[in-house]
């Protein structure tokens, strides 16, 4: 081989190098045309392959807890529900190690559990069903009553909805009141027996064991950014549970509690839907296609009549057990699944949204 071809080769082999997060994984090195730490998420600068790289446990059983990383593989990660997808098979760890048939069985004992939901009080009129077009003349809420928004959790709920700024690139901000109302929230939602199950099962599979609560406010409240600004206006529960505005479309909104009310205020247009699961007299899961505040959601997922705490419990054992990925679940016999996205931010794994996928 000649001295030329031998060059040549490594001229190659440094490109390839370049263009991949193999032995990169938490490094930040701008010659490099792409990155391979958790900023790079944010600044949509990753290299292509660093979700398949950097979100394995391949070669890092045991190490220290890297705040770079956006999955850890220590013995410490399953109480603190950041363990990379593959920590179990690799390392032998705990929350990865949950089985299918136990998610599914929990998720349907979490369902007869819902003693707030209020799906045998909805009136619901699907109408037109396809995927584009705006195919339903009227609401897709043809009736709910007052005593269907009336319950301690559901009634929680309403009063953070009304906390938020759409737009992503506007500032989220608390102040005294809306402090108070989510630890009113919390309060409630931590009372029931379905977040008790939810507790339990984290707790017995090595998944989380950890303050619930605290975990819930952390990856569900906590403020980030995912907008152009930089600025932290937004957050896991108001991805999934208000709905936001990025980019010219409707990003999230998978709460049909929300979805009755901006129908009521006149800011939401149904267009029908795709698919639906049957919960019997807990309501339905719905796949569907709206346009909010004039912005099209050309496809989004929502359960329907069920509590804010069944719909938080699902999501985030799914979050913690299944990370970025189709989480199994069954409910009234049926098998579906949850998809939930993870986002660093400031060090933490925190949700980036969470919604049924049939």
């Amino acid at each position: 081989m000649t001295t030329s071809t031998v060059c040549l080769l490594l001229l190659l082999a440094a490109g390839v190098y370049s263009q991949s997060c193999v032995g990169r994984c938490g490094n930040k090195d701008l010659s490099q045309p792409c990155q391979c730490n958790s900023a790079c998420e944010k600044y949509g600068d990753c290299c292509a392959d660093y979700a398949a790289i950097c979100y394995s446990c391949q070669d890092r059983c045991s190490e220290i807890y890297l705040y770079s990383k956006p999955c850890q593989c220590n013995d410490d990660c399953p109480s603190h529900g950041n363990c990379c997808n593959d920590f179990e098979s690799l390392c032998g760890g705990g929350g990865g190690g949950v089985t299918d048939a136990q998610l599914r069985e929990l998720t349907e004992a979490l369902l007869l559990a819902d003693v707030n939901d209020v799906g045998n009080l909805l009136t619901v009129d699907r109408q037109g069903k396809g995927t584009s077009g705006d195919l339903a003349p009227g609401p897709y809420f043809a009736n709910v009553p007052p005593e269907a928004l009336s319950g301690l959790t559901i009634s929680a709920l309403i009063a953070l909805q009304d906390n938020y700024i759409a737009d992503v690139n506007d500032a989220e901000v608390e102040d005294p009141v809306e402090i108070e109302e989510l630890d009113a929230f919390l309060t409630a939602i931590m009372a029931t027996e379905v977040m008790d199950l939810t507790n339990i099962f984290l707790v017995e599979n090595n998944i989380y064991t950890g303050s619930l609560r605290e975990k819930i406010k952390e990856i569900w409240f906590d403020f980030y950014s995912r907008g152009s600004t930089g600025a932290a206006g937004s957050s896991g529960f108001e991805h999934s549970f208000v709905g936001e505005i990025k980019n010219g479309k409707v990003s999230g909104f998978h709460n049909w509690v929300h979805f009755y009310h901006e129908e009521q205020d006149g800011d939401m247009n149904y267009e029908g839907w795709s698919n639906y699961v049957d919960l019997g007299d807990k309501g339905e899961v719905l796949e569907n296609h709206f346009e909010w505040l004039g912005y099209p959601k050309p496809l989004g997922g929502m359960f329907v009549g069920t509590s804010p705490e069944l719909e938080l419990a699902v999501y985030t054992v799914c979050f913690l057990a299944r990370p970025d990925s189709l989480c199994p679940v069954q409910m009234n016999g049926v098998q579906f699944k949850v998809q939930t996205w993870t986002l660093n931010y400031g060090g933490k794994v925190l949700v980036g949204s969470a919604y049924p996928d049939i």
